[in-house]
């Protein structure tokens, strides 16, 4: 009976918000982390001279737009989120427009919605850009200290370290621990074969679309910081604007575009039959890279732009006094300036692109699996024994590239 039931049901409101908790929470982490490490100690020295806690009346209180930026990274990640809200059934915006699009073949409908979404998106963005433009603060003392981690030892020590490990073991390593327990219960020679052209796919789409993020990232940033144009900046700023909408909107909004291309297309065709045969690009893997590109711009041009921002700009003004051209000046001396920088936005963006779902799933060719609709499928018909083995080899894919980035920024 349901009644003898003692464990709470996971597939509820409160499941889906602990499952994305234990997921997100690095965002808010990091983000606090450093803010907290920032923190001059001057003014926790001031504090303490007038005995006042650090943390409530200094910490806190400086690290607030951090940790409220954060949050609303979040809240747009659980925006744009459809695996998780799909497996656990639950009506959210971006459930609605692929249930609207997909099941009921409207995609006015489905714009529709996505316009109330585009509007929630646009206040959690704002959100987040005054909480970082309006809370600053300056360091007054000629050299400045940061504080240092304190040394703690004894009974404190582990219960801190057992607290800091509760949201590491929920969110890794008992996941991580149910899926290499599924494969081992089901692992067979034909469930690689399988996979092996659906890896392939996996990958060269990812290369493909990180190569192109990296390239159009980096014209941009470097253009916008050698030229000094503010509108070049601006423009590029809205370019990069994709990350912070859901996937099912954009999805929607790059079909439509592609729609009204095809129509121009469609109407050239007609006019001069005899001379070239018809082609369209709905439905082709040029129309998923092009969405991967609108996306997850952001990872790449923020990458870039850091890596800017820790280069003088002298350099280029020396170069261009002593006569190299604009386009000499970013190829042989900002490009190089920032390599390091280019190719930690397009591990990035490749990582994010084998993860990507619902771009995937609504702009993919027929017959085009990735890794990503592989275990959305099996995960849909609950056989999860199959969905284990992809979903291992995102996330070791995943890895890989982010341990390849420590070491390389370490160098």
């Amino acid at each position: 009976y349901a009644s003898d039931y003692y464990f709470p049901e996971i597939r509820s409101l409160w499941g889906a918000t602990f499952v994305l908790a234990s997921v997100l929470y690095p965002y808010v982490y990091l983000l606090s982390r450093t803010a907290f490490l920032q923190t001059p100690s001057s003014l926790t020295e001031v504090a303490l001279i007038y005995g006042r806690n650090t943390f409530w009346y200094v910490s806190l209180p400086l690290a607030r737009p951090a940790i409220v930026a954060g949050l609303a990274l979040v809240s747009m990640e659980v925006v744009s989120d459809f695996g998780t809200v799909e497996f656990f059934s639950l009506q959210t915006l971006t459930l609605a427009i692929f249930n609207v699009w997909i099941g009921m073949n409207n995609i006015t409908a489905a714009a529709q919605i996505a316009v109330f979404t585009f509007i929630f998106i646009f206040t959690l963005l704002a959100t987040e850009i005054k909480s970082r433009s309006r809370r600053q603060f300056n360091d007054p003392t000629s050299r400045q200290r940061h504080n240092r981690p304190k040394d703690v030892r004894g009974l404190k020590a582990f219960l801190l370290i057992l607290i800091c490990f509760i949201p590491v073991c929920f969110g890794f390593f008992i996941p991580i621990s149910i899926l290499i327990s599924n494969i081992t219960h089901s692992i067979n020679g034909s469930t690689f074969q399988t996979l092996i052209p659906v890896l392939f796919n996996t990958l060269f789409i990812a290369f493909i679309g990180a190569s192109l993020i990296s390239l159009t990232a980096t014209f941009l940033s470097c253009s916008a910081n050698v030229s000094g144009s503010k509108a070049l900046q601006t423009l590029s700023n809205i370019a990069a604007s994709g990350y912070a909408f859901p996937g099912t909107m954009l999805a929607i909004g790059v079909l439509v575009t592609i729609g009204y291309l095809d129509r121009i297309l469609n109407l050239f065709y007609s006019s001069h039959t005899n001379f070239f045969e018809p082609f369209y690009f709905s439905g082709t893997i040029a129309v998923l890279i092009f969405a991967y590109l609108v996306r997850f711009l952001a990872v790449g041009y923020g990458s870039t732009l850091s890596g800017l921002s820790q280069t003088s700009s002298n350099l280029n003004w020396a170069s261009r006094t002593l006569g190299a051209s604009f386009s000499r000046t970013i190829r042989l001396i900002t490009i190089p300036l920032i390599k390091k920088s280019i190719v930690a936005g397009g591990l990035l963006a490749f990582v994010d692109i084998m993860k990507e779902l619902p771009m995937t799933l609504l702009l993919r060719p027929f017959d085009f699996e990735t890794l990503a609709t592989f275990t959305y499928q099996y995960a849909h018909d609950e056989l999860m024994n199959q969905a284990s083995l992809p979903a291992l080899i995102i996330i070791i894919f995943g890895l890989l590239p982010v341990i390849f980035l420590n070491r390389v920024l370490r160098l």
